[in-house]
This record gives C-alpha cells, sequence and structure tokens, in this order.
C-alpha cells in the first residue's frame, strides 16, 4: 500500500483529506506543523507528502527543502495563495506539483494517483545513459541519478517525443495536466531542474526559439 504524509494545519480539511485517501487504498498519515511533519515524514516515510505553505512553527517552503535535501519523495504544495511567486519558487526548491486552495477533491486525487502510478517496462539508453521506466531509475556512467517525480515524467516525455520539437503549454499540460495552476515559466524551470541532473548530457534538451524545447541525440 503507498503511503501519503499530509501536512496541514487546518485539522478539518486534513482529516477531510485523510479519510478520502484512506478510502482509495492510501495509507495515511496527518501533522499539523511544520516541525511535527518533518518528524513524520522521518518516522512514516511516505511515497508521496501533501504540504501546505503556511504552517506554523516551520512553514511550508522550509520543510519541502528539508525533505528534498534528503530524498526525492514527490511534494505537492498547498496553498491559498494564488501567487506566481509561489508557484516558480515551490518548483525551484524541489515541488513536483502545487494546488490553489479551496480545490477539487476529484482534481487533487487525479494528481496523487499520477504521481503514484507505475511507468511502463521499457529502457531507454543513449551512451552511457540508461533510463529504466518500470523502476524509475537514471544511470549515467553506470553512477545512479536522483531524479524527482516530476523530473522523471519530464524525461519521459522528452524520450517519447524525441526529435520533436514541444511547445512550454505542451509541456504544462502532458507534466501538470488541464488544471495545473502554473505559467509557462514553470516548464523553463523544470528544464532547468532536469538538464542539471543530466549533467554531461544536458545537450539533449536543445532549446527552439520561439517554441520550447526539443529532445535530440547528438
Amino acid at each position: 500500500m503507498k503511503r501519503l504524509l499530509i501536512i496541514e494545519d487546518e485539522k478539518e480539511l486534513a482529516l477531510s483529506l485523510e479519510s478520502h485517501f484512506f478510502n482509495l487504498e492510501i495509507e495515511t498519515r496527518i501533522s499539523l506543523n511544520g516541525e511535527d511533519g518533518i518528524k513524520q515524514y522521518n518516522e512514516f516515510k511516505p511515497d508521496l507528502v501533501l504540504l501546505d505553505i503556511n504552517l506554523p512553527l516551520k512553514n511550508g517552503w522550509e520543510v519541502c527543502e528539508y525533505i528534498r535535501s534528503k530524498s526525492e519523495t514527490p511534494i505537492i504544495m498547498m496553498t491559498a495563495r494564488d501567487s506566481e511567486f509561489d508557484e516558480i519558487h515551490g518548483l525551484e526548491i524541489g515541488a513536483d506539483d502545487y494546488i490553489i486552495k479551496p480545490f477539487s477533491i476529484n482534481v487533487l486525487s487525479t494528481k496523487v494517483k499520477k504521481i503514484l502510478k507505475l511507468n511502463s517496462q521499457t529502457i531507454y539508453s543513449y551512451k552511457n545513459l540508461i533510463y529504466t521506466y518500470r523502476d524509475e531509475i537514471l544511470k549515467i556512467d553506470n553512477e545512479r541519478v536522483s531524479l524527482s517525480v516530476r523530473e522523471k515524467d519530464l524525461l519521459e516525455y522528452f524520450i517519447k517525443n524525441k526529435n520533436k520539437p514541444l511547445s512550454r503549454s505542451n509541456i504544462l499540460l502532458e507534466i501538470w495536466g488541464m488544471d495545473n495552476e502554473f505559467d509557462e515559466r514553470a516548464s523553463d524551470t523544470l528544464v532547468k531542474r532536469l538538464r542539471k541532473k543530466l549533467g554531461s548530457y544536458e545537450e539533449l534538451i536543445g532549446t527552439v526559439r520561439g517554441v520550447g524545447y526539443i529532445f535530440e541525440e547528438k
């Protein structure tokens, strides 16, 4: 059973989400502040974290940075603030998705299910770069490279559409779906993160002026 940690200081909302995801057969635990959220994260070892930004004791940014310093556990940020800064900053520090309150529980469920879903069983290889879909593992020069769930989604999307120019808007739609809260600069932020992880293979992701990006083997 997959594990979900909800870090949310609105107790009624947290309990409602806990009940909903428990009914979807997802083992769920809640925390009502940032400090306890970090404690629960270390003890519970979740497969996904739903993280509010405006938390007492430690805010969501601090908790996100802590989690990302320890692992690539997927993180969905939740906030009542419809702010472009929040969106971009969350991605920059390692969040995988973002949802604005009040939100539809069905929209949130779709995001959660997509992140927790297993992928296909094929392998992509180029020179000394190997990506295994089933295990979601990237290796470069036989060294494992840690990727967040959205970085994996983006790499798979690029591989599937190799040699095709992809617009920023199409990347947004593919990675975050129709109900995403981001503008197109979110695509740039995620591409920047993935390029950094690819290291000497960052040139695989080219920039197409006025369009977006293209994944090409050089």
